[in-house]
């Protein structure tokens, strides 16, 4: 993922640049339209530079361009890379769990997992140390909004209601984890899996049906989201295989 990150920075300091050119122009000529036209680059820019990806994916997604990379290219859909490979295809598909910290995992629930998962997968386990005041004041807001919900659906659902409260408990503990340890790491796992077949689209929609499969177990069993990678974020997350 980090490829399409710098390229989204490089991107958003461009327009950053553009517009400190605009704003000076706008101080030296008076002029209050060439202020506008400052403020609203910078908007544009802080906006592409945390989310650039996205405007990359659609444009990807609804334009003939094809993007490739070592070989493998996007499919429509973008959840899924294929390249050919002699006279077959074969499509790779990758999704990303965050751990929740809070959560205990029993080895022999661990076990159960991989022997259950009948068909082939990749998978590796990433650490990464991230700011703790940043990380807890996030989940802090993440309990509050949780908690209005709750109160939102109090006495009109009672599924609903009781499955925020498992929600809410969920991030309580992760944030007395991360207060009672030293360091604040990011736990993810990335999954991937793989289809070969000699026409490109069964290929690819094979890769990725199998991996909601694989994922779908993994969160079940670890109680985590899952995210399937797509576009840009996809190609570069083969990388990390």
């Amino acid at each position: 993922m980090e490829e399409h990150i710098i390229g989204n920075k490089l991107y958003a300091y461009m327009f950053y640049s553009l517009a400190t050119i605009t704003l000076i122009a706008s101080i030296f000529f008076y002029n209050p339209w060439v202020l506008l036209l400052a403020a609203s680059l910078i908007s544009f820019s802080a906006v592409y530079y945390s989310s650039g990806h996205i405007v990359n994916n659609l444009l990807l997604r609804r334009s003939l361009v094809i993007e490739t990379y070592n070989g493998y290219a996007l499919s429509d859909n973008l959840l899924s890379a294929v390249k050919k490979v002699g006279n077959q295809y074969l499509s790779v598909s990758v999704a990303v769990l965050r751990l929740n910290r809070g959560i205990e995992v029993k080895d022999g629930e661990i076990l159960g997992l991989l022997e259950g998962i009948g068909e082939p997968f990749w998978f590796t386990l990433q650490l990464r140390e991230i700011n703790k005041k940043t990380l807890l004041e996030s989940l802090e807001t993440k309990r509050r909004m949780k908690e209005i919900a709750a109160g939102r659906v109090a006495g009109s659902s009672y599924d609903r209601a009781n499955a925020i409260k498992r929600e809410i408990g969920l991030v309580e503990q992760e944030i007395n984890s991360i207060r009672g340890s030293g360091k604040a790491l990011e736990i993810s796992i990335q999954l991937r899996t793989s289809e070969t077949s000699g026409d490109e689209s069964d290929a690819a929609r094979g890769s990725a049906k199998s991996l909601e499969r694989v994922a779908a177990s993994f969160s079940t069993v670890l109680n985590a989201d899952y995210e399937m990678l797509k576009g840009e974020a996809l190609l570069s997350g083969i990388e990390a295989f």
